[in-house]
């Protein structure tokens, strides 16, 4: 039997989102898909533990890290965003950033609070804009994290505790 590579953008993000719901419910979570009715909340996840509940955007990719030198050494996984990932969302809503390695291996995972994402992809933005003076402004951004994950993003799902 052949394992065949995702093609198609719609399924690689369905395949990252049940990924991420694997996780939540191996940590005791629960976790649901709002099937694109909640615009911005892929999974809501609730902790039975504590009755706390959380909002997770799940970014998927299946490309490998690549160089960005504009944005230092190293190797950097990247997930298009878009302008509005700029604007900061309130305690509770996180992005889940999952880059599948594909051949049926565990994904990678970085948890990141949204106001971080925010941040940085305004910072990042804004970075490439001075960087090349004749670029026109678009709608389009990136969210980068280092190979390494100096931040410490990685299977963060203490979050949810």
């Amino acid at each position: 039997m052949s394992t065949r590579q995702i093609e198609d953008k719609s399924l690689v993000g369905l395949a990252g989102e049940y990924h991420v719901l694997a996780q939540l419910a191996e940590r005791g979570l629960v976790g649901a898909l709002t099937l694109s009715h909640t615009k911005g909340v892929d999974i809501l996840v609730a902790n039975p533990a504590n009755g706390s509940v959380h909002k997770i955007e799940v970014k998927t990719t299946r490309a490998k890290p690549g160089k960005a030198p504009l944005f230092g050494d190293g190797r950097f996984f990247a997930w298009p965003m878009s302008e509005k990932h700029e604007k900061p969302l309130p305690a509770g809503w996180y992005f889940c950033f999952v880059w599948l390695r594909g051949g049926g291996s565990i994904p990678r995972f970085f948890v990141v609070p949204a106001p971080k994402v925010a941040e940085y992809v305004h910072w990042e933005h804004q970075h490439w804009l001075k960087s090349r003076p004749r670029a026109r402004d678009n709608p389009m951004r990136q969210f980068r994290i280092h190979e390494a994950d100096p931040e410490g993003y990685e299977n963060k799902w203490n979050v949810f505790d």
